[in-house]
């Protein structure tokens, strides 16, 4: 491939090529970085049954994107909290939110029946919220009564439709108020105490009187990195309000500003942050995520200039040369430029755990330099100046390639894992560590051939022999490593054993808020919050309904079962949970069933109107109720005529409504009554509306919403364990509903239900979702992918090495110093407990394939000198001379480049940042100490290549 003079023949049209592709690499690095994004609910794929059942939830009970909004000092009593609730969303009073949330619900549905007089009514600025907004202003309303596009009013943020509705412990304890006023027949009255109690763990907190907003976005709400703009609005609408401290203005000369700025990033990273509480408090799963993205592209804006600085500096202490290491720095930016930009070339996202990417393409591509221009000085003293670069291309091919194959296995394994952030990092990586190869073989030598080293060359001719500093050194150690070699090995291998058994008592964690530092400012604001609101973690149960087997249970006895669970819930649970919200919470209190006793006649006539009451005010209950189930009216359907038979209606029916874009009963059913669509008259449509909901109680299936807040930090709650306590509370009262229906349908043998009763399915279950779930499946994926990744790693890199070597004996036996450094790191960590997180857990794979660069070089000349004729003592004794200072130096390279990421205020990349110097190490170790012992026993046999002859 090289050939004599491919340098001087080529040369200048390679750094015209680097030249021209410069600026794509810019703009491809500077899109992957726009393109940041975090939600960590995304991070297991769709085909998990965890992430199913959590699409499957906000599908039937959507608008889980809320912010809370607190600070201190908020209290039910605190007149900012309407003022800053009326900002957020204008039109939206104390005073009107019973029949605002009416309004709105009425104008959600339309729009999500998308019809509208034979046409598709719109999202955002609908027709029908105009319409609404019209009948809110007859009435005498003071404001518009539809949601605006939000606004913040300040001029510099945009006028989008951020902020759908907004819930402030006092609007809640006014709707109770309503609810329970006992006012007409049959009608509860609450104390104002009692009101709060009940809303003790929803808005107001364990004091009874601080409270918060919880601001509910809209659809139109940006998504991923674009969320800052709406947490932006938020805090500006808290300076208008006097709750966010406003910005002073700044007006210091620029150089002051970037000086006053550095020494404050200085202090945070010695001294730590002390996050100001002064302001808005903000919890929710938009804040998680924006936190995410900030801290990721912090660390990286902060500490990616470190490790370039730590990496310089090693760089000219090995050469002590400026000409030399500006080519090793240069050629390591263009390498790890060219990974970012891959990733927004080939249609890929960034993320956090991403970021972390470029300083490990940096790091690994210096070392595969200072291999290189190790090779070419060697070139150099054997043959001198000529042709030097294509001789040190020669000799570093098969080596640096290899070394580069095995280190891209090792980052290509974690590309198994089920973790989306980890399956990316592994696959860009290992792209980055081979196109590096590209920029090693063609643009540092073509560098070396434009500036060679003149210096070098006025040297005497190489000599393994000579008395410089670092030989006498090697020659010491590798004259131990050979007397010792027996007991060495022996040593070495007793320890992996301890160290592997210790292995086996890992423990993993991927919760949210260990993602941060304790001094960061999300750490503060949770911790606030959970003090004085409670938990904001998320869990959801949702308790499912056959209604073609469940007719005999009607609403009220359905929300009693509801009741039940809750009760159960608080009772078992109470300390692991601060709150359960359901239809039962926006409820009055029920009248209680006495089993065993025959109804009266006013009993009876009483639960009659209250279900009546219930199956009326459903919508109302829309966020903790919900039906499953849908039918296409539409002829083409194979169930059309099932379907007919079913709504009681004939197709010329079904036809007209298709004709109006009503194709079927979820549509039919959530559209606005009282209006003429088309040529159907209202009175019809309202019959055609009465046996759809009619078909969905009797041919759907009733989704029950339980959702429970969880502990994030107050309590350190092992997810796992808590998943079960909720399943033995919910499971068994669950099925004994479930039994009992069924012991009714063997009673009443004319009824569905008899007929279904040898149905696998059970008449009501339960399914347990939310992000609880989530982060326990993406907890008990990271110890599997763990496992898998470094099992596909260690196998594909043993075949690569059984290859170089042509031996399987031979590769595997060199894999075994490779496995000394993760069996000591990981086994260090399952004896003392130290938790494996998303950056630990890629280290190991990535770790092996990167020691195995050191492995292959060492054993590449421990091989040329056994092809010399020496025996394996002088072959060691050659390797160490050869090749034992630039593993050194790519080690420390390497290590304390990658180190600069343990001072990250994002937990994954630091402890990313401290294993990889902790392994590489260890690395070191393995090879230079264990390696080198084992190639003088009789193991060693095993790595001489086969004479001829």
């Amino acid at each position: 491939m090289f050939t004599n003079e491919f340098f001087k023949r080529y040369g200048f049209r390679v750094l015209v090529v680097i030249f021209f592709l410069l600026p794509f690499i810019w703009m491809g690095t500077k899109r992957t970085f726009m393109s940041n994004s975090n939600n960590v609910a995304d991070w297991l794929p769709d085909t998990f049954a965890e992430t199913h059942e959590y699409q499957w939830f906000l599908k039937h009970f959507p608008y889980e994107r809320f912010v809370v909004v607190s600070w201190q000092g908020c209290t039910m009593d605190d007149s900012r909290l309407e003022m800053f609730a009326q900002k957020l969303v204008p039109g939206q009073t104390i005073d009107n939110i019973a029949r605002w949330t009416d309004e709105q619900l009425k104008a959600e549905l339309a729009v999500e029946a998308e019809i509208g007089n034979g046409e598709a009514v719109k999202t955002g600025k609908t027709t029908v919220k105009n319409e609404q907004q019209e009948k809110m202003a007859g009435s005498g309303e003071p404001l518009s009564s539809a949601p605006q596009p939000s606004a913040a009013p300040a001029a510099d943020l945009p006028s989008l439709p951020y902020f759908k509705s907004v819930i402030t412990g006092p609007r809640l304890f006014r709707l109770f108020k309503e609810m329970y006023s006992g006012e007409g027949p049959g009608a509860i009255k609450l104390t104002d105490e009692q009101i709060k109690r009940k809303m003790q763990g929803l808005l107001i907190g364990p004091d009874g009187n601080s409270t918060a907003l919880i601001v509910t976005l809209t659809k139109e709400a940006p998504q991923g990195k674009d969320l800052t703009k709406v947490l932006e609005a938020v805090k500006e609408i808290g300076r208008e309000c006097g709750v966010q401290p406003r910005i002073a203005a700044d007006n210091r000369s620029a150089i002051v500003r970037i000086f006053s700025n550095a020494v404050k990033t200085v202090k945070e990273m010695i001294y730590g942050r002390n996050p100001e509480m002064n302001g808005v408090i903000l919890g929710g799963p938009p804040v998680d995520n924006v936190a995410i993205t900030h801290e990721g592209e912090q660390t990286l804006q902060r500490l990616a200039g470190i490790c370039g600085l730590i990496g310089l500096t090693l760089a000219w202490l090995c050469f002590r040369d400026f000409r030399l290491t500006f080519f090793v720095f240069w050629t390591a930016i263009i390498s790890a430029g060219v990974a970012l930009a891959s990733v927004s070339l080939t249609g890929g996202t960034c993320d956090a755990i991403l970021l972390s990417m470029p300083a490990l393409i940096y790091v690994l591509a210096m070392s595969g330099a200072i291999h290189l221009i190790n090779y070419y000085h060697d070139a150099i003293r054997e043959e001198g100046l000529d042709l030097a670069p294509e001789r040190a291309v020669r000799h570093a091919w098969s080596p640096c390639f290899f070394a580069n194959l095995t280190t891209a296995m090792g980052l290509i394994s974690l590309y198994t894992s089920h973790l989306i952030p980890i399956a990316k990092f592994g696959l860009y990586s290992a792209l980055g560590v081979m196109l590096q190869l590209l920029l090693l073989f063609y643009y540092l030598p073509t560098l070396l051939h434009f500036y060679p080293s003149h210096k070098i060359a006025a040297e005497s001719t190489l000599n393994i022999k000579n008395n410089a500093p670092m030989q006498r050194i090697w020659r010491f150690w590798g004259g131990l490593m050979i007397r010792f070699a027996v007991p060495v090995v022996l040593l070495c291998v007793s320890v992996m054993f301890f160290f592997g058994y210790e292995m086996t008592q890992i423990k993993t964690s991927v919760k949210m808020m260990r993602f941060f530092s304790g001094d960061s400012e999300i750490i503060h604001h949770y911790t606030w919050l959970e003090e004085h609101l409670g938990p904001l973690v998320p869990m959801e149960v949702v308790v499912r309904f056959d209604n073609e087997r469940c007719q005999t249970m009607n609403t009220l006895e359905r929300l009693r079962l509801i009741t039940e669970i809750d009760n159960e819930l608080r009772s078992q649970l109470a300390d692991d949970i601060g709150g359960v919200m359901s239809a039962e919470t926006m409820t009055p209190p029920l009248p209680k069933a006495k089993a065993g006793q025959r109804k009266g006649t006013s009993q009876i006539v009483r639960e009659k109107a209250i279900n009546f009451a219930l199956d009326k005010g459903r919508n109302e209950l829309r966020d903790y109720i919900a039906v499953e189930g849908n039918r296409s009216l539409r002829a083409s359907d194979l169930l059309y005529q099932e379907t007919l038979a079913q709504l009681g209606i004939t197709s010329a029916d079904a036809e007209r409504l298709c004709s109006v874009g009503i194709d079927d009963t979820k549509k039919l059913v959530n559209s606005p009554a009282d209006r003429e669509v088309g040529n159907i008259s209202p009175e019809e449509f309202q019959e055609y509306k009465d046996k759809a909901g009619k078909w969905e109680r009797e041919h759907g299936t009733d989704l029950w919403r339980i959702s429970l807040r969880v502990w994030s930090l107050k309590k350190d709650i092992d997810y796992s364990q808590f998943i079960q306590d909720v399943k033995n509370v919910v499971a068994p009262i669950v099925a004994k509903a479930d039994k009992a229906i069924l012991e009714t349908a063997a009673a009443e043998p004319h009824t569905k239900q008899k007929e279904a009763e040898q149905d696998d399915k059970p008449v009501i279950s339960a399914v347990y979702t939310g992000m609880v779930p989530v982060v326990y499946k993406t907890q008990h994926e990271l110890l599997g992918g763990l496992r898998d990744s470094f099992i596909t790693s260690f196998v594909m890199i043993t075949i690569t090495i059984s290859f170089i070597l042509r031996s399987p004996a031979a590769g595997l036996l060199a894999m075994i110093p490779n496995l000394w450094p993760v069996f000591m790191v990981f086994g260090f960590m399952g004896n003392f407990g130290i938790l494996v997180d998303v950056g630990t857990m890629m280290t190991a794979s990535v770790a092996l394939g990167i020691s195995t660069d050191d492995t292959i070089h060492f054993l590449t000349w421990f091989r040329h000198g056994i092809d010399q004729k020496m025996n394996r003592k002088d072959a060691t004794l050659y390797a160490y001379s050869r090749c034992a200072t630039s593993m050194m130096q790519t080690t420390l390279i390497a290590g304390l480049g990658l180190s600069a990421f343990a001072l990250s205020t994002f937990t994954p990349t630091q402890m990313f940042g401290i294993m990889m110097l902790a392994i590489l190490t260890m690395a070191s170790i393995g090879d230079l100490v264990f390696l080198a012992a084992m190639l003088n026993t009789p193991l060693g046999k095993v790595f001489e290549p086969k004479r001829k002859g």
